[in-house]
């Protein structure tokens, strides 16, 4: 669903970056256990517009360095 801020998703979604086309957004759902991200996203929701093409993670998860240049939702201890 195509969308421009996240109060047009559902709950557990926000409004982000297509990976496809950029100049368009897609309700996607948040990072679950595993998936990538990006530390500087939004919480949700974000009352602005989104920069990248993930959402922040689920609750109890942290976006955590797993490489030099990548992140993953892992548990938040």
């Amino acid at each position: 669903q195509a969308c421009d801020r996240d109060q047009q998703c559902g709950g557990g979604m926000c409004c982000a970056i297509s990976l496809w086309i950029r100049s368009l957004r897609m309700c996607t759902p948040m990072g679950n256990l595993g998936d990538e991200c990006h530390p500087l996203s939004h919480r949700v929701p974000f009352s602005g517009r989104r920069m990248h093409h993930t959402c922040p993670c689920l609750p109890g998860l942290a976006c955590l360095r797993t490489s030099p240049s990548r992140f993953k939702c892992l548990p938040d201890f």
